[in-house]
C-alpha cells in the first residue's frame, strides 16, 4: 500500500470514528481483533485501572507513555488519542471548576449521589458545586467537611469502603440528628411518665387530623422527641431511635404509605425507648429496618414487632374480625371498641394474611385514608425534593409541636 492509499484509508477510518468516544473506539478494536479486555491489557502493557481511567476520562493524572501504547494498539495517532482523552476528562470534570479536587473526592466518598438524585435532592450527580451548596445549606453546615456521620458500634462494620446503602443510612441519620439538635428538647427523659402515658397512645390513632400530632406534643413533655423524615430511595426503613444529647429521639417514616405504618413505626420505636434505651444510648442509635444480617438485631426487631402488633391490634383480634372483614359497619364498630382507626384493622389483617392474599391487600389499600394521610404528613414533612434548610424547617414547626 503506497502512502496515498494509506492516507485515504486513514481518512476513511477517521470518518468512521467521528463522534465516537475513546471507550467506543477501544471496544470496536477489541471486536475486530476478537480480544477480551483481559487479553488486551497484556498486549498494550497498561494496568486495567490506568486503562479504564484513560478510556473513560476519569483519571486526571496519567503516565503519558500510556497514551503512546494505546495509540499503537488502536492504530490511530497519539494526537487523536490525547484529544479524545482530554474531551472525556473535560466532560467528567467540567462542573467541578468551582469545587476543588479535595471537596469533589470527599463528596463522592461520603454520598450516594445517584440515590440523592433519584430522591429529588439534587438534579445532577456531576455538578459538585451545586451538590456542595445544597448539602451545606440543608444540613446547616459551615463546610462540606463538617459532615461527619456518627458511628454505631453494633450496626456498621469497620470496612474502609462503605456500601451505597450505608452511605444513605449515614446521610439520613445525620439529617435526623441535625433536626433534633435544632429542636433542642429541654425536657429530661421521664421513663415513668412515658410508661404511664403509653396506654393512651393507641386511642389517638382514631383521629387522623390530630391524633399523631397530640401524641408528638405529649411525648415531647416526657423528653422524647418525635419527627417525621421521609426515607431515601433504596432504604427500607420504618423508623429509628437515636440518642441526641443523651435523650431518646424517634424518627418515623411513611415507608409503605399506609396510615397504619406510621403508628406501627411509632409504637415500635417507643418499645425500644422503654426497654432498650440504655443499649441504644451506648450505641448512639437503633434502626428499624425491613431486614438485618445481625441475629441479635433480628431478635430485638421481632420482639418489638410482636409487642407492637399485640398492643395496636392483636392476632387474636384479627382472627375474630376476619370473617366480617368486608362488612364496613362491623369493622368500624370493632375499631371503636378497640380504640383504633378502621384502616389499621384492614392493614393488619392483610399483613397477617401475607403477600399472597391480594384481595386483603387491595381492601387495605382501598380503605387507607390517602387524602387525610397526605394532609397530615404535609404538616410534618420536609420533602427531599427542594427541602427547606433544616433550621428553617424546624422554625416552621417548632411552635406547633415542640413547646
Amino acid at each position: 500500500m503506497n502512502n496515498r492509499q494509506a492516507t485515504i484509508e486513514e481518512f476513511l477510518n477517521s470518518i468512521e470514528r467521528d463522534g465516537l468516544s475513546l471507550r467506543q473506539i477501544f471496544t470496536n478494536r477489541l471486536k475486530d481483533l476478537d480480544l477480551s479486555f483481559t487479553a488486551s491489557k497484556d498486549i498494550i502493557g497498561i494496568s486495567p485501572r490506568a486503562l479504564n481511567g484513560i478510556l473513560d476520562g476519569t483519571q486526571k493524572l496519567i503516565d503519558i507513555t500510556n497514551l503512546s501504547r494505546l495509540s499503537n494498539f488502536l492504530q490511530i495517532s497519539e494526537d487523536e488519542v490525547y484529544n479524545l482523552y482530554r474531551n472525556a476528562v473535560n466532560r467528567n470534570f467540567a462542573t467541578t471548576a468551582n469545587v476543588d479536587a479535595q471537596k469533589a473526592i470527599f463528596i463522592r466518598d461520603h454520598f450516594d449521589l445517584a440515590n440523592l438524585r433519584d430522591s429529588g435532592f439534587i438534579p445532577d450527580i456531576n455538578d459538585y458545586a451545586d451538590i456542595e451548596s445544597r448539602i451545606v445549606s440543608y444540613l446547616n453546615l459551615d463546610s462540606i467537611f463538617d459532615y461527619k456521620p456518627i458511628k454505631n458500634n453494633a450496626a456498621f462494620s469497620s470496612a474502609k469502603t462503605k456500601s451505597k446503602s450505608e452511605l444513605n443510612k449515614d446521610y439520613w441519620i445525620f439529617a435526623a440528628i441535625q433536626v433534633f439538635k435544632e429542636i433542642q428538647n429541654p425536657n429530661e427523659y421521664n421513663r415513668d411518665a412515658l410508661i404511664e402515658y403509653f396506654p393512651k397512645v393507641r386511642w389517638h390513632s382514631t383521629s387522623i387530623e390530630l391524633g399523631l400530632l397530640n401524641v408528638i406534643r405529649s411525648l415531647y413533655d416526657f423528653g422524647v422527641t418525635v419527627v417525621f423524615l421521609p426515607t431515601l430511595k433504596s432504604l427500607h426503613l420504618r423508623g429509628a431511635t437515636i440518642s441526641v444529647n443523651r435523650k431518646p429521639c424517634i424518627v418515623i417514616t411513611n415507608y409503605r404509605n399506609f396510615y397504619a405504618t406510621l403508628w406501627f413505626a411509632l409504637v415500635h420505636e417507643l418499645f425500644h425507648v422503654i426497654f432498650d434505651w440504655e443499649e441504644i444510648k451506648s450505641q448512639r442509635y437503633h434502626l428499624s429496618e425491613e431486614s438485618s444480617d445481625v441475629l441479635t438485631v433480628v431478635e430485638k426487631e421481632n420482639e418489638a414487632n410482636d409487642f407492637t402488633q399485640e398492643y395496636l391490634f392483636s392476632k387474636e383480634k384479627i382472627k375474630r374480625i376476619r370473617p366480617n372483614i368486608y362488612d364496613d359497619q362491623a369493622v368500624e364498630s370493632f375499631a371503636r371498641i378497640n380504640h383504633v382507626h378502621p384502616s389499621l384493622i384492614y392493614a393488619f389483617n392483610a399483613f397477617e394474611a401475607g403477600n399472597n392474599n391480594r384481595s386483603f391487600w387491595a381492601l387495605a389499600k382501598k380503605k387507607n385514608p390517602d387524602n387525610e394521610l397526605k394532609k397530615l404528613l404535609s404538616t410534618l414533612d420536609n420533602s427531599w425534593q427542594n427541602p427547606k434548610p433544616i433550621t428553617e424547617y424546624v422554625r416552621s414547626i417548632k411552635s406547633k409541636f415542640y413547646t
